[in-house]
């Protein structure tokens, strides 16, 4: 199959550096497309006119600050044309992941958001102003604590039991219940990674395994019913959306001893995200080798092979968020230093 590279059908500037895009999930929703920002700034110092000197010289050793904004953007397409309308911008703290509930919470379509103050907040879509409305803010950690990921457990629906698996920059993996009052309740705390913990993940067939991945070079799999002070299993080489080595391996969780199948993609690989509908493509976001559309094949005698088929290379800056339209025949990217998105 010859590949394909795909054209910007419409792009515009988030100022803050765009790191995350999520369309809603929601069959006759889908055209609200919400984006995650961060910027650092420098810090904020008060000082009287008698030590302005000497604050000025030590600008350079404040921290900096983790500035956000989340922008809620509709999304106009008809055979002509597609425009993208920014409907409502928020300012919060850098916001490094977000994910729609897949199921509705008290009759409402849910964003969370982790975010570098160390919370996790829940949007629900009002719709009658199409914009989001902040239902609760919680604080996982302090502020020297980032939250890096989190999953919804309610992709499939196959449990009434809904929770958040949320990643932190101490290594700790937090998992959360969600009641149907929005009641937040902290049930599991464990240190599974020696460095950052970038990405966790539910198994949304057995939402009692997790899958986790760290700067520590480890991709680990947890039981929520045994005791988490050690894991189902460690890879050491990481391939689950944080894979440096520009690979992409797909695993059999029956067995994960070893990938099988591998697709080099010549790029880091960010994110990836499985096509809603269609369950042999895949979409890749690969930091310095821009956005990949990835099919997998299965043979007759159950081998698997994976192809790029498509590519979008318009992005001048890392390849970082990356999703697809459930409804429309449309995927959206950002790109970080140059704070783009594009729909394409």
């Amino acid at each position: 199959m010859a590949q394909l590279n795909a054209s910007s059908l419409y792009s515009l500037d988030t100022e803050y550096s765009a790191d995350s895009v999520e369309f809603c999930p929601f069959e006759n929703y889908s055209q609200f497309l919400a984006c995650g920002t961060y910027q650092l700034a420098d810090s904020e110092i008060k000082h009287s006119e008698y030590d302005q000197e000497d604050n000025e010289n030590n600008v350079s050793s404040q921290p900096k600050r983790r500035l956000g904004r989340l922008l809620f953007y509709q999304i106009m397409n008809n055979e002509s044309f597609v425009v993208m309308k920014e409907t409502q911008r928020i300012e919060t703290s850098a916001i490094l992941d977000m994910k729609w509930s897949h199921q509705c919470i008290y009759d409402q379509m849910i964003l969370a958001l982790a975010d570098s103050s160390g919370k996790i907040s829940l949007y629900g879509l009002n719709q009658d102003k199409s914009q989001l409305d902040l239902i609760i803010l919680y604080a996982v950690n302090d502020h020297s604590k980032l939250c890096l990921s989190l999953d919804w457990s309610d992709r499939l629906g196959l449990s009434n039991n809904r929770s958040i698996v949320l990643s932190q920059s101490d290594g700790n993996i937090v998992v959360f219940s969600v009641d149907g009052q929005f009641g937040i309740l902290e049930k599991n705390r464990w240190l599974a990674h020696d460095f950052e913990a970038w990405i966790a993940a539910f198994n949304y067939h057995n939402t009692n395994i997790i899958y986790s991945g760290g700067d520590d070079c480890c991709l680990k799999g947890w039981d929520l019913r045994m005791d988490l002070s050690s894991s189902l299993f460690t890879n050491k080489r990481l391939v689950v959306i944080i894979n440096y080595d520009e690979h992409i391996l797909l695993w059999d969780t029956r067995t994960m001893r070893q990938p099988i199948s591998d697709c080099h993609v010549n790029g880091g690989v960010w994110r990836l995200k499985w096509h809603p509908k269609k369950n042999n493509l895949l979409l890749s976001a690969c930091m310095h080798n821009g956005f990949h559309v990835i099919n997998i094949n299965c043979t007759t005698d159950d081998s698997y092979s994976m192809h790029n088929i498509t590519s979008f290379m318009e992005h001048k800056s890392l390849a970082y968020g990356v999703d697809w339209s459930y409804s429309q025949n449309l995927a959206a990217s950002c790109s970080f230093y140059d704070h783009m998105i594009h729909l394409w």
